[in-house]
């Protein structure tokens, strides 16, 4: 079911063009129907005139035709392929040929010869007269232009230089404008919604995009995280087998929560604090007394939800920079709650470069995993000073 509406979702993504396109040509083909009801029901004639209609039908079919081959042929396959000279050309030629098949059917009035376009029952109501028309009639039936009256060369009779003017260069021309500007504007349509489906699939790209690099980073902390604590159990197989049974046991709990919890975008809080009770209880049975490690967690934890594994890789950084065989060392790891954000802060003394603890995997991927997750909305301050290191981290609660 979830391939299928991902197969549906980029032809969906083309309804509105067309359902836009289909609604102009309806317009276009029902205006002509509408105004000559309208002339009809308004008293202007006996019978409503449909060759009025077919003959603007007849008109708009040329322009139809160059748009659909426009749309559907050449904007896809030559213009959006940065074709633009065979498009243009391509263009032009579309518009010759489509108004030079079209040209036989509808032709512009010919002045010298008018009874050839005059409707056939408007002859007939000439000829079954028993007195020829009077030469106004004759204008007003076949659209002649009226005769000069009064002075002048003659009654009847145009002055010299004044003929008739050919209009089949004015028909062509005013075709081939709107020819031009048809194309224009459906260029100019495709490329917005092109640019609309352009940035909704740049948008599922780009979440795609984070979602597999937050995967990476998160799945990249745990053989990091493992490399530790396997060595860990190493040390303490020589030193003490009853401790290294229980670290083996710790460690269970903590596989648990990687495998079965951590694979969420989110997790309760109350998870993520015993996975840290856990580590830190693991990283307690290496040490000596000598390591001072001060926990406070909370022990009743609200239901809410925060990103897995993101304070791991501040406490592992404690331990493995903090703690010194031959000196007193300090780690504190507190976690609160403060109105609508999660407090994390931690606190270790220094025994190697604190560049390395900078620079170490774990917090590079922490602050990426951050900016990818929360924008510019959280707080992450990391300070080294008087021997100390520390990290105060401040999230919004995700309910």
């Amino acid at each position: 079911m979830k391939n299928r509406e991902a197969m549906k979702l980029p032809y969906n993504r083309y309804l509105p063009e067309q359902l836009l396109y289909l609604v102009i040509w309806l317009i276009v083909f029902l205006a002509p129907v509408v105004a000559y009801a309208f002339i009809f029901f308004s008293g202007g004639g006996e019978t409503f005139n449909w060759r009025a209609v077919y003959m603007l039908w007849e008109r708009f079919l040329p322009f139809l035709l160059i748009f659909l081959v426009n749309n559907y042929l050449l904007a896809p396959y030559l213009l959006f392929r940065n074709n633009y000279l065979y498009y243009i050309l391509s263009a032009v030629c579309l518009v010759v040929v489509v108004f030079s098949i079209f040209s036989f059917s509808h032709r512009p009035p010919d002045n010298k010869s008018p009874r050839r376009h005059a409707p056939e029952e408007m002859r007939d109501r000439i000829y079954d007269r028993k007195q020829p028309p009077s030469a106004a009639q004759a204008d007003s039936l076949f659209g002649e232009r009226p005769l000069l009256r009064g002075k002048g060369p003659g009654r009847g009779e145009l002055p010299p230089g004044k003929g008739p003017v050919p209009s089949r260069f004015a028909f062509m021309f005013i075709n081939l404008l709107i020819a031009i500007l048809l194309i224009g504007f459906n260029v100019a349509v495709r490329q917005f919604f092109k640019s609309v489906r352009d940035e909704a699939a740049m948008r599922d790209i780009e979440r795609h995009r984070l979602q597999m690099e937050l995967e990476y980073l998160k799945y990249q902390i745990s053989p990091h995280f493992f490399m530790n604590t396997l060595n860990n159990i190493h040390a303490l197989m020589d030193m003490d087998v009853e401790k290294a049974k229980k670290t083996i046991l710790e460690l269970s709990k903590m596989m648990r929560y990687l495998l079965y919890e951590s694979s969420h975008k989110y997790i309760l809080l109350l998870r993520e604090v015993q996975f840290l009770n856990n580590y830190i209880e693991l990283m307690k049975i290496r040490y000596t007394e000598k390591v001072c490690v001060e926990t406070s967690l909370p022990a009743q934890v609200p239901e809410i939800r925060i990103p897995p594994l993101l304070f791991i890789s501040f406490v592992e950084n404690a331990f493995r920079h903090g703690v010194g065989y031959r000196n007193h060392s300090y780690i504190s790891v507190s976690l609160r709650l403060e109105e609508e954000h999660v407090v994390f802060h931690c606190v270790n003394t220094i025994w190697e470069k604190a560049e390395e603890q900078h620079q170490g995997i774990g917090l590079e991927n922490i602050r990426k995993r951050l900016k990818l997750l929360y924008g510019n909305n959280y707080t992450l301050s990391i300070q080294d000073h008087s021997g100390r290191f520390e990290v105060l981290l401040m999230i919004p609660v995700q309910p």
